[in-house]
């Protein structure tokens, strides 16, 4: 699973077009811009055997959410985010969002989930500091490297160095 980060103080998306594995989204909200404020936006790439990171990348979101003070999640699943040759199929990678989106919500987090396979046009207020713009590499088991990384422009951390062990 890959993750980019980002800490907004304003974050707005509108669904435009549909791909062909997008979800059925009722006539009404396409075109109807969603807003949000203090939020922290993710784009995710969901790769095959993501099912069993899910635990990882629930507490590594928690972590940023916390060092940011976001109050709310929005999260955007993307295939193309994902390693060539690794991406999950549709199926899977729309069951690791809404599970992961789940977890999230059970541990007290605002979750908004956009949806899967619309095209969206969006502007983004971006936050700049130390844990603003996050990358989340989590490599799915038996798949190098071995443990999870987060990654600034210049840093890079481990699932041990945030705590998360």
């Amino acid at each position: 699973m890959k993750i980019f980060s980002s800490r907004c103080r304003t974050f707005e998306y509108t669904v435009t077009t549909a791909s062909p594995s997008a979800i059925w989204l009722e006539p009404a909200k396409v075109g109807v811009a969603q807003s949000f404020s203090d939020c922290l936006a993710l784009m995710i790439g969901v790769e095959r055997g993501d099912l069993s990171s899910l635990s990882v990348a629930t507490k590594m979101i928690r972590r940023v959410v916390t060092k940011t003070d976001a109050t709310s999640i929005v999260i955007n699943g993307f295939s193309h985010l994902a390693t060539p040759g690794n991406r999950s199929d549709v199926a899977i990678s729309k069951e690791v969002l809404s599970s992961l989106s789940a977890r999230l919500e059970a541990r007290g987090e605002r979750v908004h989930l956009m949806p899967f396979g619309w095209n969206k046009r969006w502007n983004a207020d971006v936050l700049d500091g130390e844990w603003e713009q996050r990358v989340i590499h989590l490599p799915a088991p038996g798949m190098d490297p071995p443990s999870a990384t987060v990654s600034q422009t210049v840093q890079e951390m481990s699932v041990p160095t945030l705590g998360l062990a």
